[in-house]
């Protein structure tokens, strides 16, 4: 576990820890009955990023409202057969919250049905009491969740390191080529790059999540862009390992995947790039027709990587043209 994510870790224990108690300690200034459920609401409540606390605490306050309807239709309007008048209103209910998509609501929907077993109170003094006790669980969660720590010194590393690891992997592919090196350490560092930009991505979604802030997304689009690219990688590392002999048409395509490395960084907009690997299409099309099969499937392998490349180009030139604002701290 890195860093970055024990400390997260740490910080929402001790959120859940602090909230549950302080909101048991409201409930109970307000001499609310059942008030350690205020605690557990909260402790249900605290998610990872302040979008997803919202959410959770609104689907909470209105699946309250669905489930005081039902209670009263399977406690108070039908006979008194206690689990069985239970069993049916979680049955509806649950059937409810999956119906509405308020399923993280349902464990305390559940408890306050419990409520109305063991105390068969259906005034409205009662429910009111179960709605205060939601309105303090989730209002604490909330407040405690309402301004989250900065990721963007942790995201901004992850840029350079996955960009670095990219650069990488490209060289490592053109050394295959090249016949100069070999193929296993091209599998497990881009390997190890999908791994990088996946915990980089759910990085720059909880940034986005906390802020809330537009130009925020500008990492989110980076991610998926680098995300986009590694999935080519993977696709153009299968094609160059079926090659079974390096035909001389491979050396051209070697030198442009070592030069295309140096332009990686988030900064550049490969139309200088594309420009050049036009020209290496022409080169390759110049070239004298295959004689043999063997070098005639060889050659297709090698187009197709350039047909890779290009496609590889073309996202980060979506993505440089996709309007998202570059935030001025980078």
């Amino acid at each position: 576990m890195d860093t970055y994510r024990h400390r997260h870790i740490i910080l929402k224990v001790l959120k859940i820890a602090v909230g549950s108690c302080l909101a048991i300690a409201i409930a109970e200034f307000f001499a609310l009955q059942y008030a350690a459920s205020a605690g557990i609401i909260t402790l249900l409540t605290v998610q990872d990023t302040r979008k997803g606390t919202m959410q959770l605490a609104l689907d909470r306050i209105m699946s309250f409202l669905m489930s005081i309807v039902l209670i009263f239709l399977c406690f108070h309007a039908t006979s008194r057969l206690g689990w069985i008048n239970y069993g049916s209103y979680i049955f509806l209910m649950v059937i409810g919250c999956y119906y509405f998509e308020w399923q993280n609501a349902v464990s305390v929907n559940a408890v306050m049905g419990t409520h109305y077993l063991m105390s068969p109170d259906y005034s409205l003094g009662f429910a009111l009491s179960e709605l205060f006790l939601v309105l303090i669980g989730t209002g604490v969660a909330m407040a405690l969740n309402w301004k989250m720590p900065s990721s963007l010194k942790v995201i901004r590393q992850d840029m350079k390191r996955i960009e670095d690891a990219m650069q990488q992997v490209l060289r490592e592919i053109s050394g295959y080529l090249a016949d100069s090196q070999s193929g296993e350490l091209v599998w497990l560092d881009l390997d190890m790059l999908e791994t990088d930009i996946h915990k980089g991505l759910k990085r720059a979604h909880e940034q986005a999540h906390n802020t809330m802030a537009e130009e925020d997304l500008y990492y989110v689009g980076y991610m998926e862009m680098r995300l986009q690219q590694c999935v080519m990688l993977q696709t153009l590392r299968e094609r160059v390992w079926k090659i079974r002999e390096m035909p001389r048409q491979a050396e051209p395509v070697s030198r442009y995947l070592d030069y295309v490395a140096d332009y990686v960084h988030e900064e550049t907009v490969p139309g200088e790039q594309l420009e050049k690997l036009g020209q290496v299409f022409e080169q390759m099309k110049r070239e004298p027709l295959p004689v043999t099969r063997e070098e005639f499937e060889n050659r297709a392998i090698l187009y197709h990587v350039l047909m890779d490349l290009e496609e590889f180009l073309f996202v980060k030139q979506r993505f440089s043209q996709s309007g998202l604002k570059r935030p001025d701290d980078l």
